[in-house]
């Protein structure tokens, strides 16, 4: 269940290089997190174009566990920054977490999302047998199950372009039950994607593609890079009577509200980067819903 408090909540996170601080408004409890994605927030740096409100969308992390940046919607809800960690004073905790994605190796997109899945899957706390913690734990083991996620989808005949079967095996290992869903209408769709995401859990997202890719619905900025601005382009599903493009496979990580609009926090290993999908441009009556598949496990 999400809930919105109102308070004021200093992190005490005064930036070193950039001289960011950060203050939590409106915290919007996820799952195990106390400050999820979607808390309205105050940024207070030296540079005008971060000063005042914003929403916090994720603190990323990388495979390893340590963290990349983090992600901010700016006070005009034009741009999104993702703030290097090393320009904040402290680390948080109670900040909720978005894995940093991998970019694939050629067509293997949804190996590599059922890798992410399983990566957030742990940083959304979940403990199970233990054995996921102690996979995710070193490079070796690590690459070892990005290796089997490819050889499981791609080659194996028993589990060969089946996600929920791959995850079924992985959950005997790991201690978590899989379950698919489709549906015919959007706004089960984005219920179903709802449910799981107020509960920190992430959702397996696999679609087909149209012609074209369409932009990002915020300007996307890495700040404080030499080459700041960040690809905004993304897959979505395609729209009824649309030409069939392909399969792509991603992942839901969180989703927040802007103007009273709906979006997801998405880990797409086209990208380096998380990205931002417009929930109601996805997900609407011109969509190819009944296409779409979703998985979720616990």
């Amino acid at each position: 269940m999400v809930k919105m408090l109102c308070l004021f909540l200093v992190l005490q996170t005064t930036a070193f290089a950039a001289g960011i601080s950060v203050s939590v408004n409106e915290k919007k409890e996820v799952g195990a997190f106390s400050v999820g994605v979607g808390s309205a927030v105050t940024l207070k740096s030296d540079d005008e174009k971060l000063n005042g409100a914003a929403t916090f969308l994720g603190k990323v992390i990388h495979s390893d566990g340590s963290e990349s940046y983090q992600m901010y919607l700016d006070k005009k809800g034009k741009k999104v920054y993702y703030i290097d960690a090393s320009d904040f004073a402290r680390k948080n905790s109670k900040l909720q977490t978005v894995i940093d994605p991998y970019e694939q190796a050629g067509g293997t997109c949804t190996a590599y999302a059922i890798y992410g899945f399983l990566q957030q899957t742990h940083l959304s706390g979940f403990e199970g047998t233990g054995e996921l913690a102690t996979t995710l734990a070193s490079e070796d083991t690590r690459t070892h199950l990005l290796a089997d996620a490819i050889n499981e989808y791609y080659l194996t005949p028993a589990h060969r372009y089946s996600i929920r079967g791959i995850l079924d095996k992985y959950g005997k290992k790991f201690g978590f039950k899989c379950k698919k869903f489709q549906t015919d209408t959007y706004e089960s769709a984005k219920a179903h994607v709802m449910k799981q995401l107020d509960q920190g859990s992430p959702v397996i997202v696999s679609f087909n593609i149209g012609p074209k890719m369409v932009q990002s619905p915020f300007k996307l900025e890495m700040y404080g890079h030499t080459k700041p601005e960040i690809d905004g382009r993304l897959w979505i599903p395609r729209k009824v009577g649309e030409r069939n493009s392909g399969g792509h496979t991603i992942l839901a990580a969180a989703s927040f509200t802007h103007n009273e609009r709906l979006y997801f926090v998405m880990v797409d290993s086209d990208w380096s980067e998380p990205r931002i999908w417009d929930a109601e441009e996805t997900l609407n009556n011109k969509t190819a819903v009944s296409e779409i598949e979703f998985v979720t496990c616990k």
